[in-house]
């Protein structure tokens, strides 16, 4: 019967050894990476009807939520460019073709983006008045 109980000590002993073990080596790997949010793509803008504002304040805020999914520049353009219609789509579609650097430069296609399509804030106000 003592044999039989230290049998199963010993036995016990090693599945907790073996369990303790496991933990430890659990333990030190590393938290899994979380997923980037989704975040909703805003409507297309044609350059005509409006002003970029939304749209582009809506890729500000996923680019920097999704920062491996929009590492370049380039990528970044990209995905404004897709979400272009009408004139100012044509409008890119220019630019790109004819590989002007602001298609390498996310900043400057904004910048270029609305020198062409939103009007100096004098004439946003002559228009209001």
């Amino acid at each position: 019967m003592v044999d039989r109980l230290s049998t199963k000590v010993e036995s016990l002993t090693g599945t907790v050894l073996q369990l303790s073990t496991s933990v430890t080596a659990l333990q030190r790997q590393p938290a899994p990476v979380s997923a980037e949010p989704r975040i909703g793509l805003p409507d297309k803008w044609n350059g005509v009807d409006g002003r970029p504002d939304g749209l582009l304040a809506t890729l500000d805020m996923l680019f920097e939520c999704q920062p491996t999914k929009y590492a370049t520049a380039r990528a970044k353009v990209a995905m404004l460019t897709s979400l272009l219609s009408g004139q100012a789509q044509e409008w890119a579609a220019a630019l790109y073709n004819n590989k002007f650097v602001a298609c390498n430069d996310y900043t400057l296609f904004v910048e270029e983006l609305k020198k062409t399509f939103v009007p100096p804030s004098s004439e946003v106000e002559e228009t209001l008045v």
